[in-house]
């Protein structure tokens, strides 16, 4: 269903309360009583609002982009996203030759929104495939306080053939959880911990709680790669840690949770063998300027957000599945102090 057919079908309730004055004046005039609080929190924000958001969101990018400024994305892009596109800004230029940030896009074909009286708050959003990209995008927003807008907070490219559970519905509202929330196969802060740790060791005890997913296994060819590459100079590895941003959750209508969760990854390039000629291109390459030589070290670290589906506790379905990824590389360093001493 389109989103203006949603809202044209959706139906307005209201109601009257008519109170009675009873005559005479030995009769006490009778006292309001409050409403009764909702057993469960309304939706934070209904569809017309969340449109609103999704365009002044659009409209921001596009401002940004033009003038490769990420200080025009900051009434409605916040972090890691703000850093991420601030990044890719930066690699663009470095690049040349026309580079292009990646597409995004804001036009949406699933909206969930939480329903919660707390902050911060969340939406997220499954896109249309933006102009000049294969897949669809999946968009975390954040309101971090009632005196802040929603900003976008991240996204990821979905995972070719990936599929969601069904969202409930924006008229709802989607339980909104935390870090630390149970009820789940693992908290979203242990899905994003553990799954840093599937990255990190080939025989991590949480390797079997994660499906296959196209990012880990690029990730590790990229870096195996390298290191073949280069083996007659020096040598290539990659590490992961947990980011600083947090998760964002969500829960979906099967009981399990949509997580967004940030990580980073170092891929350092080593120069082991005195006396050889060791260069690097790629993106650390263009980052690095004029001067690609390897004498000691050099490490590229990007920014990398993961999707999950999280399945609910209990159930026969116990596997974390990953959806989407979206990596940006946003710094490069090198250390000379660390080449090898000759023989």
């Amino acid at each position: 269903m389109s989103r203006s057919t949603r809202r044209s079908a959706r139906l307005a309730a209201g109601g009257a309360v008519a109170l009675a004055l009873l005559a005479g004046c030995s009769t006490e005039l009778p006292q309001p009583e409050p409403e009764p609080t909702a057993e469960t929190a309304p939706p934070v924000l209904d569809a017309d609002r969340f449109d609103r958001v999704l365009e002044e969101t659009a409209a921001a990018f596009a401002a940004a982009d033009e003038a490769r400024d990420p200080e025009a994305l900051r009434p409605r892009v916040t972090a890691p996203a703000l850093d991420m596109r601030a990044a890719e800004y930066r690699l663009a230029e470095a690049v040349g030759d026309d580079a292009a940030p990646s597409p995004v896009t804001t036009a949406t074909q699933v909206e969930a929104i939480a329903a919660t009286y707390e902050f911060p708050r969340t939406g997220m959003v499954i896109t249309q495939v933006p102009e000049g990209a294969n897949l669809p995008l999946l968009l975390g927003f954040t309101q971090s306080e009632a005196r802040e807008q929603f900003k976008l907070w991240g996204w990821v490219e979905l995972f070719p053939g990936s599929t969601t559970p069904p969202l409930i519905h924006p008229d709802t509202g989607s339980a909104q959880l935390d870090a630390d929330s149970e009820g789940l196969v693992a908290t979203p802060a242990q899905v994003v911990e553990r799954y840093v740790d599937t990255l990190n060791n080939a025989d991590s005890e949480f390797a079997d709680q994660f499906a296959d997913d196209p990012y880990k296994e690029s990730s590790k060819k990229a870096t195996t790669d390298l290191d073949s590459r280069i083996e007659a100079a020096g040598e290539a590895s990659i590490a992961f840690e947990v980011g600083d941003d947090g998760v964002l959750a969500l829960a979906t209508a099967d009981g399990g949770a949509i997580v967004l969760g940030e990580l980073r990854s170092v891929q350092t390039i080593r120069k082991t063998v005195p006396g050889a000629s060791l260069t690097i291109g790629g993106e650390i390459g263009a980052l690095l300027g004029d001067d690609t030589e390897v004498r000691g070290t050099v490490s590229g670290t990007s920014d990398v957000l993961v999707a999950f589906y999280v399945p609910p506790e209990g159930g026969e379905d116990t596997e974390v599945r990953p959806l989407g990824a979206k990596t940006v590389m946003v710094e490069v360093a090198r250390n000379d102090d660390e080449a090898p001493a000759a023989g």
